[in-house]
């Protein structure tokens, strides 16, 4: 989401127009504006923006242009909205839950038959952001399509066509449940509705919504996390910045116990709501500041907690926002790694690396982790990120982000106190075309690099 929205506004900035012509992406630009760098952008977001125009071709006619006048604001990809949503419910009879998802698997509703339909970018997984997609039509005889329209799109379902692909008792779930609110013979979606590598995950919907401390949609990000954890057997998983729990909850199925925790109330009660529709009884989730309410130690160690620079917001007071350096989360979670992370241990961190220009990750590692960096063997999934579009702060951060990357970064300790730091990402492939993920962060893998550090 956030790499293409930053390409737009540097498109809108150099004057560089980009249009389809039989299919192909067209552009004309003033002299200089097509530099190696932007003409490498272009091709790597080739997908999206074809997607985008060819949006416009459908409201505008053959020939439509992006030209982004200077008035025009990126952050329309993402709209704002103000309206109270109410917590998802979970039923006190928890079959009907069980129920309700087996009719799920039952006509197909998982990330392979999604990507079959959605497509799949090969760095951020199964392509649910509409936006990027806005020439895909809804066939009414599919159920999966349906459900996509529904819990996705967060667009209005006949119930009665839902009731008869699916059945009866399953929408009468989703309306107790508060999945959803019946006006006439329509059904519309007040959460939305995930598959995410077998299981099910809701959360609030895309948009802003500004009368609530929403819960983060599951954007390419939650899916890289999920997909490049090891998913080997672990005795305790910590999951920090849980939100809808679902790294937690995904860690239950290898892990004896698992603690997801939240500042958030409302990421509480959404991940209590998961764990029950996914029949989770081993996790513990606690309204706690990172790990300040919890004790002892994990050998699984998961973060997802707000990142973004933001001069508007504290560090944790929404989804987004890391405080003014974007890193006031992050730096404590690695500070604690020594102390909260046992020896056979491991940590997966996924988030923006805000580095200030000349400095890289390993940098401020190194610096958190008290100058001891070769204690712990390192890999690193991140890539550059010079154009990151913030579209949720309120004051986003406007300076030099030629050294900032995205991604995973992935620690345990070296056996022989001589670590290393490889970075691994490559060019990005992450995913397969059937929205499985092709990489798992596995350090016995690789040998350690040579020359160290």
């Amino acid at each position: 989401m956030t790499e293409t929205a930053a390409l737009l506004s540097v498109l809108r900035e150099r004057d560089i127009k980009v249009w389809v012509e039989h299919d192909q992406l067209k552009c004309s630009a003033p002299a200089g504006a097509l530099d190696a760098e932007m003409r490498a952008a272009l091709a790597s977001r080739k997908g999206e923006l074809l997607a985008l125009l060819r949006q416009g071709q459908s409201n505008n006619g053959p020939g439509a242009m992006m030209s982004f006048k200077p008035d025009e604001q990126t952050t329309t990809l993402l709209p704002t909205v103000s309206r109270q949503i109410p917590l998802p419910a979970i039923l006190d009879r928890h079959e009907r839950m069980a129920n309700f998802i087996q009719v799920l698997r039952s006509c197909g509703y998982d990330l392979a038959n999604c990507a079959a339909r959605l497509g799949v970018f090969p760095r951020l997984g199964v392509n649910f952001w509409q936006k990027m997609r806005s020439n895909w039509i809804a066939q009414p005889n599919d159920p999966i399509d349906n459900l996509i329209t529904l819990f996705i799109d967060g667009h209005p379902v006949s119930a009665d066509l839902i009731a008869n692909q699916m059945t009866c008792s399953f929408v009468d779930a989703a309306l107790e449940m508060r999945l959803v609110e019946k006006t006439g013979d329509l059904l519309t979606a007040n959460l939305c509705l995930f598959p995410c590598f077998g299981k099910y995950i809701v959360t609030d919907q895309a948009e802003k919504n500004t009368a609530i401390n929403q819960v983060m949609w599951l954007w390419g990000e939650s899916f890289i996390l999920g997909g490049f954890v090891n998913r080997i057997p672990r005795r305790r998983a910590i999951d920090l910045g849980t939100g809808s729990g679902v790294h937690a909850i995904l860690a239950s199925d290898h892990s004896s116990r698992v603690v997801g925790a939240d500042v958030s109330p409302r990421a509480i009660a959404f991940s209590n709501f998961n764990a029950a529709l996914n029949e989770k009884s081993n996790i513990d989730f606690v309204l706690s500041d990172l790990l300040d309410s919890i004790s002892g130690t994990c050998d699984l160690l998961i973060a997802n907690v707000p990142y973004a620079p933001d001069t508007a917001a504290k560090a944790g007071d929404n989804f987004w926002s890391g405080g003014l350096d974007g890193t006031q989360l992050l730096r404590r979670v690695v500070e604690a790694l020594p102390t909260r992370l046992d020896e056979d241990g491991g940590a997966h961190i996924n988030s923006l690396f805000p580095n200030p220009p000349g400095t890289r990750i390993k940098d401020h590692f190194d610096v958190w982790l008290g100058g001891k960096l070769r204690e712990w063997e390192v890999l690193d999934h991140t890539w550059v990120v010079p154009r990151y579009q913030d579209l949720l702060s309120d004051e986003p951060y406007d300076g030099d982000k030629s050294a900032w990357r995205f991604g995973v970064v992935s620690l345990r300790r070296s056996v022989t106190g001589d670590g290393w730091w490889k970075e691994v990402a490559g060019r990005g492939w992450f995913f397969r075309n059937d929205g499985s993920c092709d990489v798992v962060a596995d350090h016995d893998a690789y040998s350690r690099p040579a020359g160290g550090h």
